[in-house]
């Protein structure tokens, strides 16, 4: 049998399109350039301020127990006439020093709301939901598992951003009526975790911009300096492999980064006011948006420290998150020994998110399948089932 022949995704477009997007990619390359140039000479500049350590060598993590919890949820909701479906699920591996154990459990969940119902406040809810099951599973390693430290995938509080904007909805789950009790829980979970001061957050997207603030700080609110890019993007360009680096060491305390990372756009709204005032107005800003979105004080959730971890050159430098009073230069030496070569980051941290990511269409198939028990209910009409069940959109497969 012939192999299929592959052909790009440039080449499905009309060829007159193909050129129009040709003259829009040498542009941008011409733009990317002279931004590329101007970078280069701030970063020199920075390069004086911000200082990085050398990841210490380590061999107490091969007397560890080491659990890896992972989450995912559908990448594609199901858009049916009737109803809108969505799937997530969590998992962990629990590994002694680097050789994994066999100890691994995996969780599943689904969210379904009206189709009437707005499709943001359901990807917000179902990504809660995956939140949800990760924390558990985290805690279920804690407290019934006898491991050492537990290894999660993003920030204890990344998901609060937006929640104040469905905290009075519904959510279609009996445990939790209102999206707010959903909320509530998985902060509760949150703050459990970051209390036992034996998990760690690894964080592989950043789109925080706390350096840019500083340097916007230091220049008295000229933002000429400013790189306009986000904080690991700016790392990368500076920190040697096997280095790491701590917030508190460039800004001065461990929950600084909160309130530079806003500096920028609070600076906008008070001209001519001093640094210090706008730095305190970023204080004030980050408490009330705590309030609103996580109904609970800041002090709790500014314990949550920062530091980045580069092991090989080839690959950008990851966030590890951690409670501000836990030492976490032994867990250094773990990272060194373990990182994957092809994304920097612990291996098992990888394998789990591998084992959990449930695939594109996954959430299609599990939709069709409940339809297949369905249809041969007799008390229930074929024409309306059909009905229920067929795609919003009959010119796009989903998936």
């Amino acid at each position: 049998m012939q192999p299929k022949e592959e052909y790009s995704d440039w080449s499905k477009i009309p060829v007159m399109l193909q050129h129009r997007f040709f003259e829009l990619a040498n542009e941008e390359a011409k733009r990317t350039k002279i931004r590329l140039s101007e970078n280069a000479k701030k970063l020199e500049w920075l390069r004086s301020f911000i200082h990085f350590k050398p990841l210490p060598e380590s061999d107490d993590w091969k007397d560890w127990r080491i659990a890896c919890v992972d989450g995912s949820d559908s990448p594609v909701a199901s858009e049916r006439v009737g109803a809108r479906f969505g799937t997530c699920a969590a998992g962990y591996m629990i590994f002694e020093g680097d050789r994994f154990t066999g100890e691994e459990e995996y969780f599943s969940g689904e969210l379904r709301h009206d189709q009437i119902g707005d499709s943001d406040v359901t990807k917000k809810m179902l990504d809660l939901l995956t939140t949800k099951l990760e924390r558990e599973t985290a805690l279920l390693c804690l407290k019934e598992k006898n491991v050492d430290i537990v290894l999660i995938d993003g920030s204890f509080f990344g998901f609060r951003a937006r929640c104040s904007e469905i905290r009075d909805e519904t959510t279609g789950l009996k445990e939790f009526p209102l999206a707010s009790d959903l909320i509530d829980y998985v902060r509760g979970l949150s703050i459990e975790l970051l209390e036992s001061k034996k998990a760690f957050g690894i964080i592989k997207r950043i789109t925080t911009a706390a350096i840019d603030g500083w340097i916007a700080h230091k220049h008295n609110g000229d933002e000429e300096n400013c790189m306009n890019r986000n904080d690991r993007d700016v790392l990368a360009s500076l920190m040697p492999e096997k280095h790491w680096f701590a917030y508190e060491w460039l800004l001065g305390s461990p929950e600084a980064f909160n309130y530079f990372g806003r500096f920028r756009t609070t600076l906008k709204h008070y001209p001519g006011r001093s640094m210090d005032v706008i730095l305190r107005e970023c204080e004030l800003r980050l408490a009330h948006d705590i309030d609103s979105n996580l109904n609970w004080p800041v002090e709790d959730i500014v314990k949550a420290s920062r530091h980045f971890v580069r092991c090989s050159k080839d690959v950008m430098p990851f966030c590890l998150e951690a409670h501000r009073e836990v030492d976490v230069t032994s867990l250094l030496g773990y990272f060194q020994a373990n990182y994957n070569p092809a994304t920097g980051l612990p291996f098992p941290i990888d394998l789990t998110d591998q084992n959990v990511a449930l695939p594109r269409g996954f959430t299609k198939e599990f939709v069709e399948e409940i339809e297949a028990q369905l249809i041969k209910d007799p008390e229930l009409d074929k024409y309306d089932l059909l009905n229920h069940f067929m795609r919003l959109n009959p010119q796009k497969e989903e998936g």
